[in-house]
């Protein structure tokens, strides 16, 4: 990794509203372990099947995202790395760092480089525990993917999601995620949604059940529990793993908690 370089007051990454912040990881591998979450902004899905009164742009974490706050890489370490103290939280093991969007790959060739910045600042080597989450439509780098430390938790958009299937739905990249061992993390409502899950994804790509986690799809801590027994015993039946929003279950928000 000695070949990149960077400028900490040149070199940028657009990050959302939501910006850095500390909390427990609410879905997936790594629920209820202490996370950083660095959000960047921008996506290039819309998930406007899911809009409604309570979530007007479909996807629910639109209004974080959707805002560009642009960081120079100084700014952004000395911010949110540095004075909150989260950067020892990651040096010393005590939490892992969470890098979400939108769809953060689309920046992945910076936060190559800011990786790169936050190893001289020692608040990463290239073994610590970096989890992406993204929807699996940009094939990650291959500086990311030969990095031990970085895993992804993929969480693919079905049909309910809205968005065109050749824009949600890219084979080659999905190939990559299951050579890579990545998790698949799927938002399911229905048996529609389960028969999708299994046929064009578990069956199409010879994905590791092991690797799958089902999450309800809700918005509140009620939905959650209204939902989630239907959810496990299809995890039951078929041998997945069950996923709860455990922000939603504490602190009954579906963004940062």
């Amino acid at each position: 990794m000695s070949e990149i370089t960077y400028d900490e007051n040149v070199d940028t990454l657009f990050i959302s509203d939501d910006k850095v912040f500390y909390t427990l990881e609410g879905e997936g591998r790594y629920v209820g372990i202490p996370s950083v979450f660095m959000r960047l902004a921008m996506c290039n899905l819309t998930c406007i099947g899911f809009k409604s009164p309570d979530s007007p742009f479909g996807c629910d974490s639109y209004s974080s995202w959707s805002v560009k706050n642009k960081y120079t890489f100084k700014e952004l370490y000395t911010e949110f790395f540095e004075k909150t103290g989260y950067g020892i939280k990651i040096a010393t093991g005590n939490a892992i760092l969470k890098v979400t969007g939108g769809e953060p790959l689309i920046q992945q060739n910076q936060l190559v480089k800011f990786f790169k910045y936050l190893k001289d600042k020692e608040v990463i080597t290239w073994n610590s525990n970096i989890d992406f989450e993204t929807n699996a439509t940009i094939t990650p780098c291959k500086e990311l993917l030969n990095s031990p430390g970085i895993s992804f938790t993929t969480s693919p958009k079905l049909a309910s999601n809205g968005d065109p299937e050749n824009k949600r739905y890219i084979p080659e990249t999905l190939k990559v995620h299951v050579i890579q061992g990545s998790d698949f993390k799927f938002v399911v409502q229905n048996e529609n949604d389960l028969k999708e899950i299994i046929e064009k994804y578990v069956d199409m790509f010879d994905i590791t059940k092991n690797n799958v986690w089902l999450m309800p799809c809700c918005g509140s801590r009620q939905e959650l529990f209204e939902r989630s027994a239907q959810v496990a015993e299809w995890c039951k039946q078929y041998g997945f793993n069950f996923s709860p929003r455990l922000q939603l279950l504490i602190w009954d928000k579906a963004l940062k908690v």
